[in-house]
């Protein structure tokens, strides 16, 4: 067929949009109503095949028996029209299948759930008027923009009653979604396409079939293995009804797809569980005493008023505690001064306190002159063994000879300065003729060590 084909003078074909293993589905015009509608037609290898055209016609029997806002409507079903065996006419779903959405990707949880309670609540309307599926599978389910979900494709769908369209021994279905009670062989109920919608929904969640390889390979694996499990980013509750749907007992499933269908609606508003570490997931709060890592310390103003230098438990400011506060990340300071720091303040006391002493003994140096009226005057020069006024003079007062010179050494040692005028008279002459003026003590002129050291608090 070529676009612009009018089957019956009534159906318009406007472009093919999919093709199927035995049929091919065109967007067409109905020249009648004046809408827009969707019909399939056999593909021309298959219109001489009577099992296909039975499949063909039951298809249109039984999505004509049903109407559910989840099931694709048929409208019209026309046999034997020549040049072609027969098509039908459908609902046409804006959208696509979700085979094809699965290509990009998995699906959150809230997502999945709403597509798995749609399917479900079209499957009951299915199991309720008598039918089974039995091919229910991504590329049978049609999602619009805004994820509507329509159930097509009853072609091979089995009803009480009614004559077997396939030859004995054969499985009819995808072995990716084959429930395990058909794989054995065992007839199809609404608990085998409850296990294909579970496998459904195991795709969604995770972006691929549990089960891979070549068909018979997958079905047995669906009869003897177990579905891998779930990322932990599931929720619990959707886990547990995949798991239910999933079930290699049927008496294990759900009972019904109604049942399905409320579980997965109460789902849609549970969330994902996010990994630990991740973004928006919060970070438990350190037990008391824990210190708090450098890593998750707050920076800025911690709401406390900063402690001084001066103060119990203060720092001096420096790059790594501006304007003294004191920094939330645990440090050991040590507050005991070094022993090198003592000893050496210790060193520099005693020198100062030797240095001062030395010069009140012994005198300042001669570059430090002291007033006159500081220390009392010597006595004036007299003649022999008169005595003059001494007030500072610790000793006996002597005339003359050896005695006079003892006394003048000793009120030397005693004065601080020698630059006075009366340390600069001439001691009493000496009936000795050798006798020698005293000769003065080694004063030390070099500038005292002060100590200079800030000691720190």
């Amino acid at each position: 067929m070529v676009p612009g084909s009018v089957l019956r003078h009534r159906y318009r074909l406007d472009g093919c949009i999919a093709l199927g293993g035995v049929g091919e589905v065109w967007r067409g015009t109905d020249l009648v109503l004046e809408r827009v509608v969707a019909v399939k037609l056999l593909r021309p290898e298959y219109a001489q095949d009577e099992e296909c055209l039975a499949r063909f016609r039951a298809e249109g029997r039984h999505a004509a028996l049903l109407s559910h806002p989840n099931i694709a409507q048929v409208y019209d079903y026309v046999e034997k029209a020549p040049p072609l065996a027969g098509f039908l006419v459908m609902e046409l779903v804006e959208g696509q299948s979700l085979a094809r959405l699965l290509a990009g990707g998995s699906m959150d949880p809230a997502r999945t759930m709403g597509i798995i309670a749609q399917a479900a609540g079209g499957l009951q309307a299915a199991h309720a008027a008598g039918l089974v599926h039995r091919d229910i599978k991504p590329g049978n389910l049609l999602v619009s923009p805004d994820d509507h979900v329509k159930i097509t494709d009853f072609g091979i769908a089995q009803a009480p009653g009614s004559a077997r369209v396939t030859r004995t021994g054969m499985l009819v279905g995808t072995a990716a979604y084959l429930a395990p009670e058909r794989a054995s062989g065992g007839p199809a109920t609404p608990a085998s396409d409850l296990y294909s919608l579970g496998v459904v929904a195991y795709e969604c969640l995770t972006g691929q079939a549990p089960f891979g390889g070549e068909p018979l390979a997958v079905a047995v694996a669906h009869l003897q293995q177990a579905i891998p499990p779930l990322p932990p980013s599931v929720p619990a509750a959707v886990a547990a009804l995949v798991t239910e749907l999933t079930a290699k007992d049927p008496a294990a499933r759900p009972a019904s797809a109604g049942d399905v269908c409320d579980r997965a609606k109460r789902l849609q508003a549970v969330p994902a569980r996010l990994p630990a570490g991740a973004p928006g997931v919060p970070v438990p709060a350190s037990a008391p005493g824990v210190p708090v890592p450098a890593a998750e310390a707050p920076a800025g103003h911690t709401g406390a008023a900063p402690k001084m230098p001066n103060e119990p438990g203060g720092q001096p400011p420096g790059p790594d505690n501006a304007g003294g506060a004191r920094p939330r990340t645990p440090r050991r300071l040590s507050r005991a001064v070094p022993p090198a720091r003592v000893a050496l303040v210790l060193a520099a006391i005693a020198v100062a306190g030797l240095g001062w002493a030395l010069a009140t003994t012994t005198g300042s140096a001669p570059d430090h002159p002291v007033s006159p009226g500081t220390h009392p005057a010597a006595p004036p020069a007299g003649p022999p063994g008169a005595a003059g006024p001494r007030a500072a003079s610790p000793g006996p007062t002597s005339a003359g000879g050896e005695g006079a010179r003892r006394p003048a050494a000793s009120a030397q040692a005693h004065r601080p300065s020698r630059s006075s005028p009366a340390a600069s008279s001439p001691a009493p002459s000496s009936p000795s003729p050798t006798s020698t003026p005293p000769l003065p003590l080694p004063t030390p002129s070099l500038p005292l060590p002060t100590p200079s050291l800030s000691l720190p608090v």
